[in-house]
């Protein structure tokens, strides 16, 4: 049944594909002078299954931080699935390692006549003034902890922001490792930090997560409060009344220097426990190996992660000792993220911006849940899920077209809200068998 669907899915982007050729003149409007709060596009002639597509062509611009799964999934799942099924344009960025190319990327866009742009890169008051001053809607992934200029002034092309709900990915940490830590602490804990130290929410909160998950299990107390641990831009051992070994190692994993510096702790043999806040499995794969085969030791490891071919080979791939070489693995729906960011993108551009802010005007934080992945056995219910390869996605267009005021003109934050918290592993379990 489950590729029969897939078929269709295929089959049906490809008869969209066409349908907007043909509506459209294959020419997107680049017209950088659009107001991007418009009236809402007239629609064309319906797809063979009674949907609509808007007849006005978007270009957006995607803004990338990363190359990894997670990334190469949402390039498919916009290209691919959103493009044809609303009539939008992507450009996509190389890596942007820092701020400096994220604007010149935004420049770039906006010379190109793009009508929007999400960044994942830089969540900051000057890419959206930047955007302001060109006509052009801004969306972050992220959230306004670290920039609260972004909700103290008026950016009337800001159309908000999408971020994980922190507290309770790292609540998957602290429970895993009630679990899986043994009784007395002593095979020693290493955690990459990852850019905890520079504001990352998500990263302060897997670090909270796990300083306070040892915390609690073990009675301790840390001679320096936890704030202070994940503020340290140095690696940090965690000293307290115990004496377990606890170090911090902070820094970007996509920094060339991080897997030297992670590489060289692991390869002390004092770690039983690596957690990361970061994507670092597949980095931190072979030291792990090696080290666990030349000391027999069962190093576990925790890290955030995507679904796709990457993680799969993870679980699947067995370390010296017969166990999978992850052992747990935090995960989201890329489809419900890069949804809900073209969701409030799009009603900005059409319109319906106003019913998606606050009492006080500012637009509002929509944030998802991950789900732990702690066996292959688990990951292999999950076949199908965001698959990039066969189109065959989470977020359709059942749930999008109620994000959109195109299609749904009754639609307000809380309809996001209450879409992206029906996203769990149970209720996506049922509606993918």
């Amino acid at each position: 049944m489950k590729s029969v669907k897939k078929i269709l899915a295929l089959l049906l982007a490809a008869v969209m594909t066409v349908s907007l050729l043909a509506a459209c003149g294959g020419e997107p409007d680049n017209d950088p002078a659009d107001n991007p709060s418009g009236p809402a596009p007239s629609v064309s002639s319906g797809n063979e299954e009674g949907r609509t597509i808007p007849e006005k062509q978007y270009v957006i611009g995607i803004a990338e931080a990363q190359a990894n799964d997670e990334v190469t999934t949402r390039r498919a799942y916009l290209e691919n699935y959103i493009a044809p099924n609303y009539n939008v344009k992507f450009i996509f960025s190389e890596t942007l390692k820092d701020d400096s190319m994220t604007k010149t990327f935004i420049e770039n866009c906006i010379d190109a006549g793009v009508d929007a742009v999400i960044d994942f890169k830089s969540t900051s008051g000057t890419m959206a003034q930047l955007c302001l001053d060109n006509g052009v809607v801004y969306t972050i992934n992220g959230n306004y902890e670290s920039h609260p200029e972004l909700q103290t002034t008026d950016y009337s092309n800001f159309a908000g922001c999408v971020g994980a709900n922190n507290a309770q990915v790292g609540s998957l940490y602290a429970g895993w490792l009630e679990e899986n830590a043994s009784e007395d602490g002593s095979e020693g804990f290493l955690i990459s930090t990852s850019l905890a130290s520079s504001g990352n929410t998500q990263h302060i909160e897997i670090t909270k997560a796990v300083l306070e998950g040892l915390q609690e299990k073990y009675g301790l107390t840390y001679t320096k409060s936890i704030e202070e641990l994940y503020q340290s831009t140095e690696t940090t051992n965690a000293e307290n009344d115990k004496g377990i070994l606890i170090t911090l190692y902070p820094g970007s994993p996509n920094k060339e220097t991080w897997l030297p510096g992670i590489s060289a702790l692991i390869q002390t043999g004092d770690y039983g426990i690596f957690a990361s806040s970061g994507q670092t499995y597949n980095q931190s794969a072979t030291v792990v190996s090696e080290v666990e085969a030349a000391t027999s030791k069962n190093i576990k490891v925790a890290s955030v992660g995507a679904l796709g071919t990457t993680l799969t080979t993870a679980f699947n791939t067995q370390d010296p000792l017969g166990n999978p070489s992850v052992d747990l693995v935090t995960v989201k729906s890329c489809s419900a993220l890069t949804a809900c960011l073209f969701a409030i993108t799009y009603n900005q551009l059409t319109g319906y911006d106003k019913q998606m802010r606050d009492e006080n005007g500012i637009p509002i934080y929509y944030n998802f849940n991950f789900i732990g992945v702690t066996s292959p056995e688990q990951l292999a219910t999950m076949e199908g899920w965001d698959d990039r390869d066969a189109g065959y996605w989470i977020t359709t267009t059942d749930q999008v077209d109620q994000m959109l005021g195109v299609y749904n003109p009754d639609v307000t934050s809380q309809t996001l809200l209450d879409i992206m918290a029906s996203m769990t592993y149970e209720n996506i379990k049922t509606w993918m068998k």
